[in-house]
């Protein structure tokens, strides 16, 4: 016999922009680099991975170009996504 889960209460207004202005502090503190890559990247992933998406799905253009060509990330296209590659001439 499988037990239902309470129903969770519907957020107030008040809570939902608490949550949105928190997004936006945060989008603004990395676009003022005030985050690192890295920190970027374990986000996107920990998100990813509770929304069944990639890393990639969450990252910038430029981002996942700065991860291929210097940055020594761990990478894992099937779970992070494809990066970019580039033709070396």
């Amino acid at each position: 016999m499988s037990t239902t889960p309470a129903p969770q209460p519907t957020p107030t207004h008040a809570q939902l922009e608490a949550v949105l202005q928190a997004a936006l502090y945060l989008l603004g503190a990395r676009q003022d680099q005030m985050l690192t890559l890295e920190e970027w990247t374990d986000l996107a992933r920990a998100v990813a991975a509770c929304q069944e998406r990639t890393t990639a799905d969450y990252l910038t253009g430029h981002d996942l170009e700065d991860i291929a060509e210097r940055y020594a990330l761990e990478w894992d296209e099937a779970t992070d996504g494809a990066l970019p590659t580039f033709d070396e001439e």
